[in-house]
């Protein structure tokens, strides 16, 4: 979290304006926000590891000595290198998300599920992803609907808020965002009282939007008048979700590294391959400078032949061409060592561990073992911030829970309910099969009650 301006140091504050972009500002320049940005770089394939990779490579160029005669120079110039990144960050993302999320949140009873509104599920969803890649998501309760601030969305946009110093909890909240680097800046304040919009244009800022209460109600008086009443809800409607308890990105030093050393060992395996694609010449017998052998080397290339001129000392000079034989069995064993390391690292579920059809059920959860601990924290996350919500709402419920999207061997499951089938009903057995959705259990209940 960013600490560098605490809520005591916004009370504190004679200009509250220039407070609040002073605020964006050095959290644009916080290790926190660069960290949320490369992150998302990772996830998107964009490791920054391999894509500053550069090579050296020779290059000839023509200069014109004192004497008017042009001679053949050598130089050596980075340029960029094959850069092959991966996508490990982003399937372990996915993955841990989708897999305790996939199903949304289940509730005690539908009428409070409804208080949340329709698109609940989805954004929770979409926050989750975001805290695990950066951390940390907020949550901005909307009146009616959620609305996720990601702490950085790209260098001109995040949001952070501002912690109290004796609870830790946030209590002021800033969203900053521009179009490009020339336009305006909008910035977003939440307090407690309310929210209020703010454009910063032509070294000036200024409010577009005055504070307002979060929630506007039309009222009626005696008269039949009707008027709008502003109300809050107490505290800031924004709620932090958390990746894991240390508030932290899934992209560890150590998972970070690994990738980067995958990435690298991949990209110069594509230059080797590159490089191997032409015949180097190897000259026996040669005398020349190297300016000579670069201007050789371009007559070849030109022309595809050289004339050799004896020199009449009757020491030949020969050019043998030669192929580049690239080795691939230790970097083959490297990658696949590092693969292996990552999934252990991120506690991820390896697909490849889970082959053929007739891996019982018992193996998969051992399989799986990994990622249900790792979920597991996460969920705690994810439980604490419903209940907020919900708290938000007037509702205090432990009753909270996620569906996991489960991995099983079906073929199994159905031939144990056979084998329970003397001691079960068929409503429990219907209910059981994993090929069936409740809603076609309860269908077929009703057919054979029909039929009956």
């Amino acid at each position: 979290m960013f600490t560098e301006i605490t809520y005591q140091d916004w009370l504190k504050a004679v200009d509250r304006s220039a407070m609040l972009e002073e605020i964006a500002a050095r959290y644009k320049r916080s290790a926190a926000f660069r960290d949320a940005l490369e992150a998302l770089d990772y996830f998107r394939g964009e490791n920054r590891a391999v894509m500053e990779k550069t090579v050296l490579k020779a290059r000839t160029y023509e200069v014109t000595d004192g004497d008017g005669r042009k001679k053949k120079r050598v130089r050596q110039e980075a340029i960029a290198g094959t850069r092959i990144a991966s996508r490990f960050f982003f399937k372990f993302v996915t993955q841990e998300n989708q897999y305790l999320l996939g199903n949304g949140v289940t509730l005690e009873n539908g009428e409070t599920k409804k208080m949340l509104g329709p698109g609940f599920d989805h954004a929770l969803e979409k926050m989750g992803e975001l805290a695990l890649i950066q951390g940390v998501c907020w949550g901005y309760w909307n009146a009616d609907h959620l609305e996720a601030l990601p702490a950085a969305r790209d260098a001109l946009s995040g949001f952070t808020a501002l912690p109290d110093e004796r609870t830790g909890k946030p209590r002021i909240g800033v969203q900053f965002w521009q179009a490009g680097p020339k336009k305006p800046m909008y910035l977003r304040l939440f307090e407690e009282d309310g929210v209020a919009l703010y454009r910063r244009d032509e070294n000036r800022l200024r409010p577009l939007e005055e504070k307002r209460p979060y929630l506007m109600r039309q009222a009626v008086d005696g008269a039949g008048t009707q008027t709008l009443e502003g109300q809050n809800y107490g505290r800031l409607p924004v709620i932090p979700l958390y990746a894991n308890g240390d508030g932290q990105s899934e992209l560890t030093p150590a998972v970070k590294s690994k990738i980067d050393a995958y990435d690298r060992i991949l990209s110069d395996f594509g230059d080797n391959l590159e490089r191997a694609n032409d015949v180097y010449w190897v000259l026996n017998n040669f005398g020349g400078t190297t300016e000579e052998i670069a201007e050789m080397v371009e007559q070849i290339n030109r022309l595809k032949i050289i004339a050799n001129v004896s020199d009449g000392t009757g020491n030949a000079c020969t050019a043998a061409p030669e192929a580049i034989q690239v080795p691939y069995q230790a970097r083959q064993t490297a990658l696949e060592l590092l693969r292996r390391a990552l999934y252990q690292d991120a506690m991820a579920l390896c697909m490849d561990e889970l082959t053929g059809g007739s891996l019982t059920n018992v193996a998969i959860r051992a399989a799986m073992t990994d990622l249900n601990l790792k979920c597991d924290r996460f969920e705690w996350q994810a439980f604490s911030f419903v209940q907020e919500v919900l708290r938000l709402l007037g509702v205090e419920s432990e009753r909270i829970s996620f569906n996991r999207q489960d991995i099983v061997n079906r073929s199994e499951i159905v031939g144990d309910i056979e084998k329970m089938r003397p001691d079960i009903d068929r409503r429990t057995a219907l209910r059981l099969n994993p090929y069936l959705s409740p809603e076609e259990a309860e269908n077929l209940l009703k057919q054979a009650e029909e039929q009956a």
